[in-house]
């Protein structure tokens, strides 16, 4: 299917929020995050660039790493880190705890929603007359492109693949 025109691609974070949301997507994704290290979202940010008819190649992988790692590195990741650490060392039946772990899920939800509007801006800084002469990636070229970066296994790309199967697609046909 050829990209969606780009004032019908959703941003990032809408994208993202719908996509997460497809049965099955969400824990494909933590459990490649969790097994492989893989950051669920420069992968949701592959998607969407797939969305948008934009390739995604070494040089533009790494910019996006150099740009949100110390955000990840700094906010994101320990955020994530302390609320699973009160799930395991508290389990989830005293409410009041719960609510402190409910607010530390909303701060990292919000420390990844800034790291995606860094993620948003770069393909604004792309050479545009190397995209405009690039190849439009095939479905799921960016996601493969990327998990192979990771050395993950072609079984658990494929699965991710077949969750999404056209969930990327159908996200962005939403809105045209």
């Amino acid at each position: 299917m050829p990209p969606a025109r780009l004032d019908a691609v959703p941003t990032l974070w809408d994208f993202s929020l719908q996509l997460y949301a497809r049965a099955g997507v969400a824990d494909a994704c933590l459990r490649l995050q969790d097994e492989h290290g893989v950051n669920v979202n420069l992968l949701l940010w592959c998607a969407w660039l797939e969305q948008r008819g934009l390739a995604l190649d070494v040089t533009r992988l790494r910019s996006a790493q150099k740009r949100i790692h110390a955000w990840d590195e700094h906010y994101v990741v320990p955020l994530r880190q302390l609320r699973r650490r009160m799930k395991t060392e508290f389990g989830v039946a005293d409410v009041g705890i719960e609510q402190v772990r409910s607010q530390i899920k909303q701060a990292e939800l919000l420390a990844e929603k800034q790291l995606q509007s860094l993620l948003e801006m770069l393909p604004q800084s792309w050479d545009k007359t190397a995209a405009a002469s690039a190849q439009l990636p095939m479905a799921g070229e960016n996601l493969r492109f990327y998990l192979q970066q990771l050395n993950v296994a072609d079984s658990a790309v494929m699965e991710l693949l077949a969750l999404l199967g056209d969930g990327a697609d159908s996200v962005a046909q939403e809105r045209i």
